[in-house]
């Protein structure tokens, strides 16, 4: 099943049984060691499938009908491919070249604007992790993924207004503060173009 319609809870059992499993996990984390809890889960896990095939074998014994609650994953398949990881690995290693390429621009200060908006968004960062640690902030992210997807199919069409409104307002204050900043793309081109006849001339 697709990562988004598990989110959009789909199939109300399995997106209840991983957001139970891997918000119970987190909420573990804080008590417990990370090695005692996945010790844990996996002896709960290991109980749970002797569990279930106890309970079919008793079922077969006494001649009732019963449902394998395992058949599904018996039938899973479980291997992985060359080309599953090469469909997985290629969007990754796309998008951290390209954050990489974002990072670089704004440290080494390519646009005025676009590091100061940086530098304010990391100012921010330094106010929330005062407040939380990390695994909080995985804990409620991990709450938002499964819960932000169905308010907004919910109220998609309030919540695309609102958000169109935001982006216009952002989109004009934006222009109105870059105007105000040095026109760096046209110092850089000018300098380009300098450069390139200056080779020419050598």
């Amino acid at each position: 099943m697709a990562l988004r319609n598990i989110l959009n809870w789909s199939d109300p059992s399995l997106s209840g049984l991983i957001f139970g499993s891997g918000f119970v996990f987190l909420l573990s984390l804080s008590h417990f060691s990370l090695l005692s809890v996945i010790a844990y889960f996996s002896l709960t896990l290991l109980f749970f499938c002797m569990g279930c095939k106890v309970y079919v074998h008793l079922m077969g014994t006494l001649k009732k009908p019963c449902m394998d609650p395992l058949a599904k994953v018996e039938v899973m398949d479980l291997a992985i491919s060359g080309e599953n990881i090469e469909a997985l690995v290629a969007p990754v290693v796309k998008g951290l070249n390209t954050a990489t390429a974002q990072l670089r621009d704004l440290c080494l200060v390519q646009n005025y604007f676009d590091s100061a908006k940086f530098a304010a968004v990391l100012y921010v960062a330094t106010f929330i992790g005062s407040f939380f640690n990390t695994l909080t902030l995985l804990t409620m992210t991990w709450v938002i993924m499964f819960v932000l997807p169905t308010l907004y199919a919910q109220n998609q069409a309030k919540a695309d207004e609102i958000l169109g409104q935001v982006k216009t307002q952002y989109e004009a204050i934006n222009k109105k503060v870059a105007a105000m900043l040095p026109a760096q793309a046209a110092t850089a081109q000018a300098a380009t173009t300098q450069a390139a006849a200056a080779q020419k001339e050598d």
